[in-house]
């Protein structure tokens, strides 16, 4: 009895371990999802209303396609679509296009300060605004809430939680609101 008991003391000291290893894991991966990205622009259609797409890359680069589709639907619904990753100091004002989507992933709950940080430099009004974050929790989007504040009033705000690599949902949303 006494071994299965000692058995069962080091699984539980070792699911201890790997639970601690797996917060510090992601703790430390955050900092990958809050780092500033090179600058990445492409343009995607001709059409004669302007829409900018801001998204902050994942660690592993997986909501990259989803943006990339997310351009070329709004290229299709007539908007030249200038997209990018999100930097204080990029060279678009925000009032010059009639769409703004901003995108980013969550980690442990929390969007990308760089995204962040572009929405709290960078005001405007009158604009229809998307927002989406991908993540795994889908019936709880609590990180919509803080993002939307970023928003200025006087906005059409529209926002979502997709979960990773879902561009059906997010081009759903996209057609929805996106004009």
């Amino acid at each position: 009895m006494e071994l299965l008991l000692n058995i069962l003391r080091v699984i539980l000291a070792l699911l201890a371990a790997a639970a601690v290893g797996t917060l510090i894991f992601f703790k430390l991966t955050a900092g990958l999802r809050d780092s500033r990205r090179r600058w990445a622009e492409k343009r995607v259609g001709q059409g004669a209303r302007k829409a900018l797409l801001l998204y902050q890359p994942s660690n592993a680069r997986r909501n990259v396609p989803q943006a990339e589709a997310l351009a070329a639907r709004l290229a299709e619904k007539g908007y030249a679509v200038t997209v990018n990753h999100p930097s204080e100091d990029l060279p678009y004002a925000p009032g010059d296009y009639d769409l703004l989507v901003f995108g980013t992933p969550v980690y442990l709950g929390e969007t990308a300060r760089p995204l962040r940080r572009y929405l709290e430099t960078h005001p405007f009004t009158g604009k229809r605004v998307l927002l989406y974050v991908d993540g795994l929790d889908l019936e709880h989007a609590p990180e919509l809430e803080p993002l939307k504040e970023l928003v200025p009033p006087g906005n059409e705000l529209h926002a979502v939680k997709v979960a990773p690599r879902d561009r059906a949902g997010l081009l759903a949303f996209a057609a929805e609101y996106g004009g």
